[in-house]
């Protein structure tokens, strides 16, 4: 084939291409290679058309061998570029950069716009890959090409800030000349801006700070950035900020730093970096409370800032704040292992630990010493660093390992002899083991090489003052010393609370020892030796609102189970004052903290007892007894309760547990004896008299063995009074009580006195009490005894100028107590009954008493149903029963009043009689009452003629009321054992049910009264 028809096939292949017919071409270029292998176009024809027909290989196979044969042609390498971009070819990612570069290098002389397109379609593909340099070198030919070509400054604008967009991404993987591409192409875009000052460059800037900030090496082009932006953007924040942060990471904050940072506080009062800058310079000036203010409301809107950290730490140290040190040293060093092992966070991490392993020393306890030494394996090169060494040594000492403590200390010796910090080592390790002439001499030396350490001065001062006898007496070296540490170390809570020992125990100055004692627990408020002493010297000097503001602040910021000693000390100050809920709140907050305190139990049942309640009070000392055994008062507190609560037995046993410890115990001897008097009181109502009369023996026994310890407690002898009074109701025959000699004058042995003498005893006890404190309750129980002994005498039918002269003495106590207490209620009821008994027949004083007794107390059934019982004497019956209703309606359970209406009802014949009898015996036992329905249920016996009466079915046989008299008539012969009638009674009812045998007996007592009665 001739060349032109090689010209001709090829013609044909190209109208084939432009008529869409790539097949016809595929043909036609077969064809012409058939001629001539190496024919260019023809290679590049079958790229199109196999491309066309979607054969991407043929077309790649086509493209390259045509790049091959003519690699300075243009059409193989825009085919070739065309197909890679269509297909996502196999080679595309690997051959399109190269691709492109060719084209870059033939379009370069001949065509600048397609260069210019080839260039971005390279970069943008190289972005793709992530090739930041390739992307940044190319973009800059861009660049430097379109600046030849002359064009305009928004397009170079845009240009530069694409590249910022491309490489600002990802600045951790790039090197530093890409690092410094992008920096270029930032001051570019910046430069090139055409509205300066606009939002569009302030973000710009913004950006360009960011990336610069990323990178620490870069700080001298960060600060220039940001100085820049605030001559620009003066109200703007951001630039302040990073430049302020900046500087304090780096350590540089100079006196312009500083001014950063006041400018970004006037811009925004609680802007982080700002705050951390003047915390900084606060902590550098010495003014360690604004430090930490200003750090800590700094540290919470900047919280990764590492040195902010650091600095707040180092404050806390200063001011002796050592475990918030440890967490704020915590808290940097999360940030710095975040951050990587970089140079720098290398030098803060080990900056860190340092100070981290200081506070944990001061906290002084096992577990910190132990945390201690794991920080300080943690610093590089730790074992070549004396310091470091110093504090290994110190946190071996604080954990007992003193051999260990040692052996650094004489290490550091001798290598670093002339050392302070070695020397006060030495010195802390004689004084633990209180060799303290050694300690003396160290610190001294310590003090020579640096006087200005206020620790070494206050351990001096702590040597001094545990030295030996001399300098125990003579506090004053250890003052000097002390007082030196506090103008040194104003932070320094312990030496002023050494100060407040020496000002209270040596001097006796209470106000100057707790002035030193609060300033001590204000730069220290965990330490609760220095609080206590505070609060206590206040209540001592009576200054109870600085005691109370003190424990106030104290436990309110007091976490659960902590403060014990504030809870305890608050609590007892309101239980003093009477404000028992606050006291059990507080008391119970101060168990939490020390659930086996039995001081605390002890104050919690005070508490509980002081506002009513006597269970949980019981529970309360019952704890604080088992808790302390050998306590008495617990249990004598348990004791008390009890008899409170009615519960005797029980009591007896706790107070003769205090007894077997400790016999002469007044408290619990009395306690005896009360219990003994009550339950013989309680044998009384339930007419049970020969058990009364064995408790009251018992209970004049200890209140006599009480009185022997202390005669001088008038409420021994009136309670003696009580205990011999109290049998003044008990059939003669049955008292033969034994009372110990000493009670009646005599030196030793035991005496049986009778009825009569045992009530004679009462009033010589209920004298001597009103000897020792003459009080209105004595002077009242007095006259009721005389009154007592009068009854006694007029039943037995005694002298009767002796019943007189009683009865007198009776009325003048009586009258006594009235003029003492005149609105004490029970001492004119008392009066009133005395003075209407028949030795006296007084009426009218006797109503004008229940009269008064009422108007003091208006509640008042007992001065009500006397008034009924007066009247009723005086026959005025309806006068008495409007009394007796009265007392009724006041308490519906009173029995004496229904006993008065019983009797009205009797006197004027009402049917209602019987049956009020019968109420006054179902709500309790009385004399009269039984006597009375006694009375009606065996007249009613001896009427033969009403047996079929719906009366006596219901009296008699429904309310069985045979057995019901019977048994309380059994009660009031043995009570009263001189009433004939009774026994007439008992033997007649006896005899209806079939007790022969006791109505035998009933009979035979009859008898014999009848002969007494005689006999008298």
């Amino acid at each position: 084939m001739s060349s032109k028809e090689v010209k001709t096939a090829l013609k044909s292949a190209r109208d084939a291409i432009r008529n869409k017919e790539y097949k016809e071409a595929l043909k036609h270029c077969k064809t012409v290679l058939k001629q001539e292998k190496n024919n260019y176009n023809a290679w590049v024809f079958i790229g199109v058309a196999a491309a066309e027909l979607e054969q991407p290989d043929q077309a790649q196979s086509a493209y390259k061998k045509a790049a091959e044969l003519e690699p300075d042609q243009l059409l193989a390498w825009q085919g070739l570029a065309n197909l890679y971009e269509k297909y996502n070819h196999i080679n595309a990612k690997d051959d399109l950069p190269g691709v492109y570069q060719k084209l870059l290098d033939l379009y370069e002389s001949v065509d600048k716009q397609k260069w210019c397109d080839v260039c971005k379609k390279l970069v943008d593909l190289y972005y793709q890959e992530k090739k930041h340099l390739e992307v940044a070198r190319t973009w800059h030919k861009l660049i430097k090409t379109r600046q030849e070509q002359g064009a305009e400054n928004e397009e170079l604008h845009q240009l530069w800030r694409k590249l910022t967009q491309f490489l600002a991404e990802s600045t951790e993987d790039q090197n530093n000349e890409t690092q410094q591409l992008l920096f270029t192409a930032f001051e570019n875009a910046l430069g090139l801006s055409d509205k300066i000052p606009s939002e569009d460059h302030q973000v710009l800037y913004r950006h360009f700070i960011q990336s610069l900030s990323k990178f620490p090496h870069e700080s001298a082009r960060l600060k220039k950035a940001c100085e820049g932006m605030i001559n620009i953007y003066p109200t703007v924040q951001y630039p302040l900020e990073v430049l302020c942060l900046h500087l304090i990471e780096s350590g540089n904050l100079t006196d312009e730093g500083q001014q950063y940072c006041c400018r970004l506080v006037e811009m925004d009062s609680k802007s982080g970096p700002g705050l951390i800058g003047l915390g900084i310079k606060a902590l550098q000036d010495k003014k360690y409370e604004d430090a930490v203010r200003n750090l800590t409301e700094g540290l919470k809107e900047s919280p990764v800032c590492t040195s902010g950290w650091y600095h707040l730490a180092e404050a806390q140290v200063k001011m002796h704040r050592p475990k918030e040190a440890v967490l704020s040293c915590s808290q940097a060093l999360k940030i710095v292992d975040n951050l990587g092992a970089s140079g720098n966070s290398l030098y803060q991490r080990n900056l860190c630990l340092h100070l981290k392993a200081e506070a944990l020393i001061k906290l002084s306890d096992y577990d910190s010493s132990e945390e201690a030494i794991r920080t300080l394996d943690q610093i590089s090169d730790a074992d070549n660093i004396p310091g470091l060494l110093v504090l290994k040594s110190l946190a071996y000492r604080n954990k007992g390992s003193f051999d260990e403590a040692a052996k650094i200390m004489e290490d550091l010796l001798s290598s670093y002899p002339d050392l302070a910090e070695v020397h006060a080592l030495e010195a802390l390790i004689h004084f633990t083991k209180k060799d303290y002439l050694q300690a003396e001499k160290c610190f001294q030396r310590a003090l020579e090489k640096d006087t200005e350490v206020a620790e070494y001065h206050y351990q001096l001062g702590l040597t001094y003052w545990f030295m030996g006898e001399e300098t125990r007496k003579d506090k004053t070296k250890a003052l000097t010393h002390f007082l030196k540490a506090a103008r040194l170390d104003t932070y320094m809570g312990k030496v002023f609370c050494y100060l407040g020992h020496y000002y209270r125990d040596v001097v006796g100055d209470k106000n100057r020892a707790r002035g030193c004692y609060r300033k001590a627990f204000e730069l220290d408020d965990t330490d609760a030796e220095s609080g206590a002493a505070a609060v206590d010297l206040s209540v001592e000097l009576e200054d109870m609102e600085m005691a109370l503001a003190i424990l106030t602040t104290v436990t309110q910021k007091a976490s659960a189970g902590t403060a014990k000693w504030a809870w305890l000390r608050r609590g007892l100050y309101y239980l003093k004052a009477g404000q028992h809920s606050q006291a059990v709140a507080d008391l119970q907050a101060a168990l939490r903290a020390d659930p086996k305190d039995f001081n605390c139990w002890e104050s919690l049942g005070e508490a509980y007892l002081s506002r009513g309640g006597y269970t949980t009070a019981l529970k309360s000392f019952t704890k604080a007894s088992e808790l302390n055994p050998e306590s008495i008062y617990s249990v004598f507190k348990v004791a008390a309760i009890q008899q409170i609560l009615g519960k005797y037995k029980e009591a007896v046993a706790q107070y003769q547990m205090i007894i077997k410890k400790k016999e002469d115990y007044v408290p619990a001897l009395k306690g005896l004896g009360e219990c003994h008097l009550m339950m013989a009181k309680a044998a009384l109502v339930d007419y049970l008299d020969g058990k009364a009369v064995d408790y009251i023996e018992k209970a004049l026994e200890y209140f006599t063995c009480a009185l022997q310890h202390r005669a001088d407690v008038s409420c021994l002898w009136k309670l003696a009074g009580d205990a011999c009074t109290c049998l003044y109701a008990v059939a003669p025959s049955k008292v033969n009580v034994h009372v110990l000699g000493v009670l009646l004058g005599q030196k030793e042995g035991k005496q049986v006195l009778k009825k009569n003498e045992l009530l004679h005893l009462g009033g010589r006890c209920y004298g001597r009490a009103l000897k020792l404190m003459s009080t209105s309750n004595t002077w009242c129980d007095l006259g009721i005894n005389y009154y007592r002994q009068a009854q006694h005498l007029a039943e037995t039918g005694s002298n009767m100028n002796d019943l007189k002269e009683l009865l007198e003495k009776s009325l003048h106590c009586l009258k006594k107590a009235v003029r003492l207490d005149s609105n004490n209620h029970l001492y004119w009821n008392a009066l009133g009954v005395v003075a209407c008994y028949s030795g006296i027949g007084n009426y009218a004083l006797a109503q004008h008493c229940f009269i008064k007794s009422i108007q003091s107390e208006q509640i008042n059934a007992v001065a009500w149903t006397n008034l009924g019982v007066l009247y009723l004497t005086n026959e005025n019956i309806e006068q008495a029963h409007e009394a007796f209703k009265m007392a009724q309606s006041l308490d519906p359970s009173y029995l004496m009043c229904w006993i008065g209406q019983a009797l009205i009802a009797e006197a004027v014949g009402s049917y209602d009689t019987m049956d009020l009898f019968r109420h006054t015996t179902e709500l309790n036992m009385h004399t009269e009452g039984a006597l009375g329905y006694a009375y009606w249920v065996c007249t009613t016996l001896q009427d033969k003629s009403n047996r079929e009466t719906e009366l006596y079915q219901y009296n008699i046989l429904q309310m069985n009321a045979i057995p019901a008299a019977q048994v309380i008539l059994n009660k009031y012969v043995e009570r009263i054992q001189n009433y004939a009638p009774a026994f007439t009674m008992l033997g007649y009812l006896n005899e209806h049910l079939q007790l022969k045998k006791e109505a035998a007996n009933a009979y035979q007592r009859l008898q014999k009264t009848k002969i007494l009665t005689m006999l008298q």
